[in-house]
């Protein structure tokens, strides 16, 4: 069956435009729905660090003033146990982002060409990814030896969440066919959301943050927490010759600070950004592929159906 072939360069311009429109369109939504996946993650992670390291760097104090402490293995046991809540915490935003990426997909494939939607039923979305949870892990996993060819999979995701019947195997195959017919737009459309989302907004925001001085606070925070690891004696252990200034300066406490600050703006960014690489590559892959979509989501047509009409 003859598919649709690659669109010129301002078609896919085009196409990434409105979909920073749809973007904003539905930004609180998305946003609401990404909070708790990304500082759930976030959060517990610095939680867990600080009180591991605040334990570990006080257990003789612990010890002595609490005797029931005075095993290692007690002090440790209590430690797993008081970390497990916040584990689970990190386990389940993790969860759940995984879940939303896919599910995005079938928001922007439902939404994107029509009025906005006050109310998305992002339950409803996500339960269609969640009945396939397995499949979907199975994708992540076999995925992994074809990153080497990264780009081919850019669609690997719209096929699964929206061809509903499409196994993992199915939607690696797919997606390569359907890149290799589009190849250059793909491309294009790939290197315009790598530099807005993981170059340009990080930068910007890292910029405006200087400005107004939250991100120094952010890294004087980052250098106190660092400074309860013994970095610089460890650095100046390491005899390099000429090349000690350079890793002392690298591997001081304010420069990784610095690289934490920046790496937890990017974090923040990158991950409420992923609703604008979703609906770009959904936008693309519908008018790619447009005869095969029609073919293969009529399952997912019914779940649409129920979202779009729930009141």
């Amino acid at each position: 069956m003859a598919r649709k072939k690659s669109n010129n360069f301002l078609s896919v311009f085009k196409v990434f435009f409105n979909s920073i429109k749809t973007y904003f369109m539905y930004l609180d939504q998305t946003s609401k729905a990404l909070a708790f996946p990304i500082f759930g993650q976030l959060l517990s992670v610095i939680v867990m660090l600080t009180i591991t390291y605040f334990v570990c760097t006080n257990v003789d104090d612990i010890k002595n003033a609490v005797p029931f402490f005075s095993s290692g293995n007690t002090l440790l046991i209590t430690l797993y146990v008081i970390l497990l809540p916040f584990l689970i915490v990190f386990l389940k935003a993790f969860y759940e982002f995984i879940i939303l990426f896919a599910s995005l997909n079938l928001v922007f494939y439902s939404y994107s060409n029509k009025k906005k939607i006050k109310d998305i039923d992002f339950d409803s979305f996500n339960s269609s990814i969640k009945r396939r949870f397995f499949k979907y892990v199975l994708l992540m996993i076999v995925s992994i030896p074809f990153l080497v060819i990264a780009p081919f999979l850019a669609f690997v995701f719209q096929i699964f969440a929206i061809e509903n019947d499409t196994s993992a195997f199915g939607s690696i195959k797919r997606s390569l066919g359907m890149v290799k017919l589009n190849f250059v737009s793909t491309i294009i459309m790939l290197l315009l959301c790598y530099f807005t989302t993981y170059e340009f907004l990080p930068s910007l925001f890292i910029w405006a943050s200087q400005k107004i001085s939250v991100y120094y606070s952010m890294v004087n925070v980052c250098e106190k927490f660092l400074n309860l690891f013994p970095i610089e004696s460890f650095t100046s252990q390491i005899d390099l010759g000429m090349l000690n200034d350079f890793i002392n300066e690298i591997f001081s406490p304010l420069a990784i600070a610095k690289n934490m600050t920046a790496g937890i703006i990017m974090f923040l960014i990158v991950g409420f950004t992923l609703p604008l690489r979703c609906c770009c590559f959904t936008e693309l892959y519908r008018i790619n592929d447009e005869k095969n979509i029609k073919e293969n989501s009529k399952m997912t047509d019914e779940i649409v159906k129920r979202a779009t009409s729930k009141k």
